[in-house]
């Protein structure tokens, strides 16, 4: 009797002991597959981040370059944007001094195309627009013969010839109210000059090249009886003009002496 019950008691040990840890393994299996579940959500979740983030940036909007208006040559306080990249063509709108336009194409030479809060297109001299940067374009200093090149941010002037820089200096461009126009000009036929001298700003100036109606490139300010304005050279490197470009003497002489009319002119 007394070695039976020390047998049933055996088997209540080993039943109770094994149904434990049938019970344990049953919880860590449990707790591997929610673990499992918890990281696989997790790379989905972070695939799918990665895939958002792909998208953004596929989905990123193209640059816009905006100008403002301001006529600082006709002074009537109105930008025309014509329909055609023709003075003569109609004219669609009128921007008044100050007026945002979005500038789409930088185009030959000295123009604009532009769209309107309305969704029309249309064009305008860029004599008439200021900004900061100007859309790309095509045109660079590889074209053939003599391409000028002025960078208004460091007042650098570059002179490439058939693609080989040939000639660098400072120079100044216009103040922000009396800007250089941005963009694709070219020197113009027949205009160029050993001197001239403006009354309303009391400066004169040497060896002038024209490279869009009143824009041009000259020398450092003079007086009118032909001295160096001391106070305007050591303004080179800086922006101080009307809008020209103003150059060391000599080279103004130089664009006077060598560069042909049609030679590209790139004002970024």
């Amino acid at each position: 009797m007394r070695k039976n019950l020390v047998l049933v008691f055996i088997l209540l040990i080993f039943v109770v002991t094994g149904c434990k840890e049938k019970v344990l393994e049953q919880s860590n299996i449990i707790e591997t597959t929610k673990a499992d579940e918890i990281e696989e959500q997790k790379a989905i979740e972070i695939d799918k981040e990665q895939k958002e983030g792909k998208e953004v940036i596929k989905k990123e909007e193209p640059k816009v370059f905006i100008g403002q208006a301001l006529d600082t040559i006709d002074k009537d306080g109105f930008t025309e944007v014509y329909k055609e990249k023709n003075k003569k063509s109609s004219i669609i709108y009128k921007l008044k001094n100050y007026e945002e336009v979005k500038l789409l194409e930088t185009l030959p030479y000295g123009w604009f195309k532009v769209k309107l809060e309305d969704g029309r297109e249309g064009y305008v001299d860029s004599r008439y627009v200021r900004t900061k940067e100007i859309p790309p374009h095509e045109f660079n200093e590889k074209t053939e013969g003599y391409v000028l090149v002025f960078n208004t941010d460091k007042q650098i002037l570059r002179i490439y010839k058939d693609g080989e820089l040939i000639k660098e200096s400072l120079a100044s461009s216009g103040i922000w109210d009396y800007f250089t126009p941005k963009g694709i000009f070219q020197i113009e036929e027949g205009r160029r000059g050993k001197w001239f001298y403006t009354p309303r700003f009391k400066q004169g100036g040497k060896y002038w090249v024209g490279f869009k109606g009143t824009y041009l490139f000259h020398s450092i300010p003079f007086t009118e009886d032909g001295k160096i304005i001391e106070k305007e050279k050591e303004k080179l490197g800086t922006p101080a003009s009307h809008g020209c470009i103003r150059l060391p003497v000599d080279v103004a002489k130089y664009i006077y002496e060598n560069i042909p009319a049609g030679s590209l002119v790139l004002i970024y």
